[in-house]
Formats: C-alpha cells, sequence, structure tokens
C-alpha cells in the first residue's frame, strides 16, 4: 500500500503579481528530474522564469516536487508496469488529480497550459519510466527538454546499418551554431515534415530559415532507434563530425 498521506496534497499558496522572485525547486527534485528523468533543467527554469509566469511559478513548482513524490511512493510501494494495460498507475492517478484541482486555480492564466504539459510529462514517466517519457513527447509547443545519456531500450539499433545516414529538419540557426539536437531520422521525407510542415504556426517558424540536414555517424553513436513510423535514430551529438544542408 502506498501511503499518500507521507506525499501530501496540500495546495500552495497563491503569490501575489508583485511577487516575481521564484520559488527555487529542491535539491533532491532537482535531482529526480536531471538524473532519472533526463530532463534538462534549463529547460524548465527558463520557462517558469518567463515574466508571464512569474506570479504562478511557486504553484507549478510545488506540482513539480508533487508529481515527484507521487513517483517515489509508488516506487517504494513496489509497483510494476504491466505492458498492454490501460489502467492508470497509482501516481498517475494523484498527478491527475492534483492537477485537476490547481486547473481551477489556474483557468484563464498562461501558466495553465504549462501545468498540463508537466502533468503530461511526469505522468507519462510514472507509468513506465524514461522509455514512456521519450518515446511519447510531444512536438508541438513548449516540453520539458528530455537528453538522452545512455541507450534507451527497448530499441531496434542492432537493426541499423553500420554507418547511419540521419536527415533532422529544423532552423537554419541550429547549423550555424552546431547545436544540433539528438533526434533525426533515416527517412528524408520525415525530416521534410519537421522543416517545413510540423510547427507552420508556431511563433518561431519563419519558412526561409527551415532547412534539412544530412550526417553520417555510427551506430554505436546512437542512444535509441525506432524504424517504424518517424524512423527515429537518438544519436550523441557530441559523435558529430560533419553536417551538411541538403
Amino acid at each position: 500500500m502506498i501511503d499518500w498521506e507521507q506525499v501530501g496534497n496540500e495546495m500552495p499558496v497563491k503569490r501575489s503579481k508583485n511577487q516575481e522572485q521564484p520559488i527555487m525547486l529542491s535539491t533532491e527534485d532537482q535531482d529526480f528530474i536531471s538524473n532519472e528523468m533526463s530532463i534538462s533543467l534549463a529547460s524548465i527554469s527558463s520557462k517558469l522564469s518567463e515574466h508571464a509566469l512569474l506570479p504562478y511559478t511557486d504553484r507549478l513548482e510545488s506540482a513539480i516536487s508533487f508529481f515527484i513524490r507521487s513517483i517515489l511512493a509508488q516506487n517504494k510501494s513496489g509497483y510494476f508496469f504491466s505492458e498492454g494495460s490501460f489502467q492508470l498507475s497509482p501516481a498517475q492517478v494523484q498527478i491527475n488529480n492534483y492537477s485537476a484541482k490547481l486547473s481551477e486555480d489556474l483557468s484563464g492564466t498562461e501558466a495553465l497550459p504549462i501545468l498540463d504539459t508537466l502533468r503530461y510529462a511526469f505522468s507519462l514517466f510514472a507509468r513506465n519510466g524514461l522509455h514512456e517519457l521519450f518515446t511519447c513527447q510531444e512536438n508541438v509547443g513548449w516540453y520539458p527538454k528530455v537528453i538522452l545519456k545512455k541507450e534507451l531500450r527497448p530499441n531496434d539499433i542492432n537493426d541499423l546499418p553500420s554507418l547511419v545516414t540521419l536527415y533532422r529538419g529544423t532552423d537554419i540557426a541550429e547549423h550555424n551554431t552546431s547545436s544540433y539536437g539528438q533526434s533525426w531520422t533515416t527517412c528524408k521525407e520525415i525530416a521534410h515534415l519537421f522543416a517545413f510542415k510540423h510547427y507552420v504556426g508556431e511563433p518561431s517558424f519563419e519558412v526561409d530559415n527551415r532547412v534539412i540536414l544530412i550526417t553520417k555517424i555510427s551506430k554505436e553513436h546512437a542512444y535509441f532507434s525506432n524504424q517504424t513510423g518517424e524512423f527515429e535514430v537518438v544519436i550523441d551529438v557530441g559523435k558529430i563530425s560533419h553536417v551538411e544542408v541538403v
């Protein structure tokens, strides 16, 4: 049995709009986010530090802390994910219930969609760990940046050729700064969709700046591969030696 009394379900106190100094996540929470979930802390802190979100930062960070405590309590209880099950895990139920209550308080604010994205990400992790968090992440709008640091299993890396040709649809700024993302594809047509279709309507989208990149890399430097759907290959970007614009 999970002792949810120890998890706690208290709602954070509202912060005045004049109080713009964000509350920092605890060291334990930061370690969990960075080491267990492989999420870039910078991607969360930069988002929660946006001016429009500052009045709600404490409530969003309190939600994150609650989500983490729920997952830890679930893990301590010995919960085991059953493949093919559609039932929510105990932590998912707690995460969704907490978010529903907080959503009422944040209704009509810019913080509401951020809370929902956080709820979705932590719920994925609560269900089946890093694999679920990474493979089911959303590509449109803001989402906590997941950075793989080791091989994610299961995968089909063994089915790739020794030297893999990869494509990536992105903004030219990524190429100009050599700040490449981890997710590439073996399918040029998929890269075209990411370059010119998927992000239309996003504030940063400028069609003249969109490009398709190509590189070749040893499959030894792949962290994950799924050669169905988007034919995705996730790589160690530090091993990229040469990239060209198609």
